[in-house]
């Protein structure tokens, strides 16, 4: 806890050095981890204040991260096939694919056995011997639909994970309001050898009005 609370002061730091415009980088953790979906991508301020989680709330998400990808790598038994887990508020995304069906289910207790988990969404293809989508494919089209949303200028692209799964599109994170949501999705089915698209997308406004909502009901039972 000592080391989070020194890295998050030295980052604080070189923001309020630079200016509001900063961008900040989240270094990769030390050790024999997969990589998570967002440890090493850069936020920028706009990015954060966007973001209802708050920085703490931010690294948290990403520890969690960095501890189910250590755990699903370190599993002898489970094919990893190109697995990536995404956390917003301790609600845990894993987007890829699975050999056997007893490899689905074994990712998804390891998920529930890592920590503060508020909620498992699980988004896995079968893996397919005859795909007509291959791993490059996969990684060529992710790079494709990332450089679209950064370079829409309607759109918060740092935001936004993307990730490709047999030519599926599936695009994760937190923007600053709906009309980002349905932009980013028009953005990525512009992309000529998208297969679908699936959008766990959520805007700030949309989860503080939840929120909001949630607060009303408990008070008037």
């Amino acid at each position: 806890m000592q080391k989070i609370k020194l890295l998050c002061l030295m980052i604080l730091s070189i923001a309020c050095i630079n200016g509001c415009a900063a961008s900040i980088f989240i270094p990769p953790l030390p050790g024999p981890t997969m990589i998570p979906s967002a440890l090493g991508s850069i936020y920028t301020a706009y990015a954060i204040g966007a973001d209802e989680r708050g920085f703490q709330t931010i690294i948290e998400d990403e520890l969690l991260e960095a501890n189910i990808q250590s755990q699903i790598l370190h599993q002898k038994d489970l094919e990893v096939l190109g697995i990536s887990t995404y956390s917003y508020n301790g609600h845990v995304y894993v987007v890829g694919k699975y050999d056997e069906k007893e490899d689905f289910n074994h990712i998804r207790k390891i998920v529930k056995k890592s920590g503060k988990v508020n909620s498992l969404t699980t988004f896995l293809f079968a893996e397919k011997e005859d795909a007509a989508c291959n791993a490059a494919d996969d990684y060529m089209l992710q790079m494709q639909v990332k450089g679209a949303l950064l370079n829409d200028e309607s759109v918060w692209g740092t935001n936004i994970a993307v990730k490709s799964v047999q030519c599926n599109i599936i695009l994760l994170g937190r923007v600053g309001n709906i009309n980002e949501v349905a932009r980013a999705r028009q953005t990525a089915s512009q992309i000529a050898g998208v297969v679908s698209i699936k959008s766990f997308i959520k805007s700030s406004k949309h989860n503080r009005y939840n929120i909001h909502t949630k607060r009303e009901v408990a008070l008037n039972k």
